[in-house]
């Protein structure tokens, strides 16, 4: 039996640090179980598949870092109605016990992450592309303080990943869809003009299915 509800997939990118997470909670806010959240950071390859640098440092800011067919395929379940269970990443904390998650299906997907546009198929999924837009001094100083806080990142490595992975992977995979992009965010006031419009446009281009599912929500 075919699902009744045609979801409407929102995809969000930036450079790292611009300030996603904080857009992605709003619209979780806004939303409630309405939207569900597919993040391509739990999808990252263990530290023994990835890519070395000339410096012995494993860089995770290339799309092959991460398990593209895997989250591609989760997308199109959730897509399908149909929920999935992915593992949480843990990213240095090595020590973190597994953590499953079950992401069940919702009128509005959102799916985030540095490469959502970069992955073709993925991104021929999404009905809404938002790109995050922030100064790169300000994401680099978040960037290093949430690496140091919240990864278990040493302060130097930190520094060398956004010097030879980061920056360079920005303008080669992720600021060139800038362009594409149905909205430019420019992060640095209030996002209420920023939320509204991405609500607008979800009333006035969602499935019929979805927007009945909505009500109250826009």
């Amino acid at each position: 039996m075919a699902h009744v509800i045609e979801p409407f997939v929102i995809g969000m990118t930036g450079l790292s640090g611009a300030g996603k997470t904080f857009y992605v909670n709003r619209l979780k806010q806004q939303f409630g179980n309405k939207i569900c959240i597919l993040g391509f950071d739990d999808y990252y390859k263990p530290l023994e598949e990835q890519l070395v640098d000339e410096h012995g440092e494993a860089n995770y800011d290339l799309p092959s870092a991460l398990y593209a067919d895997r989250f591609y395929q989760d997308l199109l379940k959730l897509v399908s109605y149909k929920s999935i269970v992915i593992r949480k990443y843990q990213f240095e904390h090595y020590d973190a016990p597994e953590v499953m998650e079950t992401i069940d299906p919702a009128p509005i997907i959102l799916v985030e992450g540095l490469f959502v546009m970069e992955i073709k198929p993925v991104d021929s999924m999404l009905n809404y592309r938002v790109f995050i837009d922030c100064d790169t001094e300000l994401c680099f100083n978040r960037r290093l303080e949430r690496d140091i806080r919240e990864r278990n990142i040493p302060r130097e490595r930190s520094l060398h990943q956004w010097n030879y992975h980061v920056m360079p992977a920005y303008q080669q995979f992720i600021e060139p869809h800038k362009e594409r992009c149905n909205l430019v965010v420019e992060n640095a006031g209030p996002p209420e003009n920023n939320i509204q419009t991405i609500l607008n446009h979800i009333r006035s281009n969602a499935h019929p299915s979805a927007l009945q599912a909505l009500t109250g929500n826009l």
